[in-house]
């Protein structure tokens, strides 16, 4: 993730973010919303980066406004910094979940009270989750809860799921459920 170091006008097909990120020609980018309507993001291709002075060079002209500034408005509004976040969604590591009728992939993680046939010995097992830049492309079901990672009756053990991009799914990116 990075911030946009200058404001980006709708219509640009260039725009700035900080210096000395590894993007290359081809990534997907995702610009939010910096206003108060919640659907004015872009998603653009990068043709061009300069590492050097932060300039992208995108596929098509920005559809939206999306306020940017070379350092950090947290002075003027009680640490909050308003910038313009703009994510990377193009990952090394790509979990695409297949199209068919509207049902992208899932991950679940969740508990299980595992029991051996023989000795009849019971043992509980947790799930855990630890995922880092990871991308899920086309992920959860549409109009049910089966968002792409979801956690379920898992009251024990611990998950950590960071610098992940989420996009293009048919419902909710993350469901957490009594764990």
């Amino acid at each position: 993730m990075s911030r946009l170091t200058q404001v980006a006008n709708k219509g640009d097909t260039g725009f700035f973010v900080e210096t000395g990120l590894d993007w290359k020609a081809g990534d997907r980018l995702g610009l939010l919303p910096t206003s108060y309507q919640w659907n004015t993001w872009d998603e653009v291709f990068v043709e061009s980066y300069d590492s050097e002075t932060g300039e992208v060079v995108a596929d098509r002209a920005l559809d939206f406004y999306h306020f940017g500034r070379e350092t950090s408005t947290g002075d003027l509004y009680s640490g909050l910094d308003m910038r313009g976040e703009v994510v990377l969604l193009t990952r090394n590591v790509k979990i695409i979940g297949e199209d068919v009728e509207s049902w992208g992939g899932q991950i679940t993680v969740g508990f299980m009270l595992d029991i051996d046939p023989v000795s009849f010995q019971m043992e509980m097992r947790y799930g855990q989750l630890y995922m880092d830049n990871v991308e899920l492309f086309n992920m959860s079901q549409m109009d049910t809860f089966k968002a792409a990672i979801r956690w379920e009756n898992n009251l024990q053990g611990h998950s950590s799921v960071t610098n992940c991009a989420l996009h293009n799914g048919f419902s909710w990116g993350i469901h957490i459920k009594t764990s």
